[in-house]
C-alpha cells in the first residue's frame, strides 16, 4: 500500500513527492454501476440496429442477385431463372442461377438467410435474353426481420424492362 493512504504520514520537507496510483473499491463500485446503467440502455437498441441491417443486407444481395441475373441473361443471350435454393422453403433457402447450358454451373448463389423472412413473389424469376423479365412484372418481395416488428422492412419490385427497384416501406 502507498504510504500517501496511511493516517499518519507526513511528508517532511527532504521527501521527494510520491504518486499514488490505482483507485479506491468505492470507485471501481461506482464505475461498474455507470457500466451496468448503460449497458442495459444500449443493447435493446442494438438488437433492433443488428435485425435492421440484416434485413437491408438480404434485400440488398436479392436485388444484386437480379441485377446479375439479368446482365448474365444477356450476356449469353439466353434465358436465365433465378430461383429458391429449395422450392419447398421457398427464397429465405437462398438463391441459384444456373448457367442454361450447363445446370451443373452455378452463375449465381446465394446463401440462406439467417434472421429474415422474405414474402410475396413469384416461384422464380426468369429474365430474357434482352434483359427484360418473362411474364408479368413482379409487385414486390417483401424483406422483414424475424426477430423484432419495429425493424425496417424491404421491398423489392422488378418492371417488365426487368430492372428491379429497393424500397425502403413495405411493400404496396
Amino acid at each position: 500500500m502507498c504510504k500517501c493512504h496511511t493516517a499518519v504520514y507526513r511528508p517532511s520537507a527532504g521527501d521527494p513527492p510520491r504518486q499514488c496510483a490505482g483507485f479506491t473499491l468505492l470507485e471501481l463500485m461506482i464505475a461498474v454501476t455507470i457500466l451496468v446503467i448503460l449497458t442495459g440502455i444500449g443493447v435493446p437498441s442494438f438488437s433492433n440496429f443488428v435485425a435492421s441491417q440484416r434485413t437491408i443486407a438480404a434485400a440488398g444481395g436479392f436485388q444484386m442477385a437480379l441485377w446479375r441475373t439479368r446482365s448474365e441473361a444477356i450476356r449469353l443471350n439466353r434465358d436465365v431463372t433465378l430461383s429458391p435454393t429449395d422450392a419447398d422453403i421457398g427464397w429465405e433457402s437462398g438463391w441459384v442461377a444456373n448457367d442454361p447450358s450447363d445446370d451443373d454451373h452455378a452463375l449465381i448463389h446465394g446463401d440462406a438467410l439467417d434472421g429474415v423472412t422474405i414474402s410475396g413473389g413469384p416461384a422464380s424469376i426468369i429474365y430474357r435474353a434482352s434483359g427484360r423479365l418473362r411474364g408479368s412484372s413482379i409487385a414486390g418481395i417483401e424483406f422483414a426481420s424475424k426477430t423484432t416488428s419495429s425493424a425496417d422492412k424491404r421491398c423489392i419490385g422488378v418492371d417488365l424492362s426487368g430492372q428491379p427497384t429497393l424500397m425502403r416501406t413495405g411493400c404496396p
